[in-house]
């Protein structure tokens, strides 16, 4: 069985979650700590502290596109992907190309808690133990300062990541017009897309990004979408396409904790 090592917060960790329920690969999620993670990763994957990471049934794989071409070549995501070698080659590069986007998102997502460390710590520790909060708490001095520098968290980045999603977010409507999806039939780019946008969506099948609370801590960076076609988009997507969680699943107990 595979296990899936993420962040139960990160609309990354979300890509790979929904790809591996929607295809039905058995798998168990282990969440890890963000910050706290860097400690653990480089015995876990193979490129840094990147997550999410796949490991199982000789599988040890970083990085959420990386880890949907490996799965597509062992044929386990098939029925989200064309038939044919070139088609599937080219839907997998689509999927791929929107990373930049997906790192959008987190920078407007973040943006307004910076001012209170204590809330980024809450949304960090949704599935961690009482250890690894006061380790994050004691950290956490030291540690936000190389998160504003790693993803450029100033105003100028700020405001070319918002550029960026409202871009994106136009562009996908035009593309889309008024087919229920980028192709055909739902496909990984779908999926993509719907994951990496969804903490702006907030869509109500996703534990913790549909949840009161987290509308709540997104409302100042989501408020300028909400209304907007493609986030509409995303929300129906999600209710038509989105497998239910387990009961007992990492991500049901996080939500609870929210």
């Amino acid at each position: 069985m595979l296990t899936l090592h993420s962040f139960v917060i990160s609309h990354f960790s979300e890509k790979i979650r929904w790809t591996l329920l929607a295809t039905g690969v058995p798998f168990v999620e282990r969440a890890l700590t963000p910050g706290l993670h860097m400690a653990v990763t480089p015995f876990i994957g193979r490129h840094g502290s990147t997550v999410p990471i796949v490991t199982g049934d000789g599988l040890r794989v970083q990085g959420s596109d990386r880890i949907l071409h490996r799965l597509a070549t062992r044929g386990l995501i098939d029925r989200l992907l064309p038939d044919e070698d070139e088609a599937r080659d080219e839907a997998l590069a689509a999927a791929a190309s929107h990373d930049g986007l997906g790192r959008a998102v987190l920078m407007a997502a973040y943006a307004p808690m910076l001012s209170d460390p204590r809330e980024i710590i809450r949304v960090w520790t949704l599935a961690s133990n009482a250890a690894e909060i006061a380790v994050l708490k004691a950290i956490m001095p030291l540690m936000l300062p190389a998160f504003r520098r790693r993803f450029a968290m100033n105003d100028a980045g700020i405001a070319r990541a918002r550029a960026k999603i409202e871009a994106a977010l136009d562009s996908i409507a035009e593309r889309r017009g008024n087919r229920p999806y980028l192709g055909n039939a739902f496909g990984i780019e779908d999926l993509t897309l719907c994951a990496l946008l969804a903490p702006l969506a907030s869509p109500d099948q996703h534990p913790l990004y549909g949840s009161p609370d987290f509308r709540a801590v997104a409302a100042d960076s989501a408020a300028a979408w909400l209304q907007h076609p493609t986030l509409a988009w995303v929300r129906e997507v999600y209710a038509q396409h989105r497998t239910p969680e387990p009961a007992d699943s990492v991500l049901i107990r996080a939500a609870k904790r929210l």
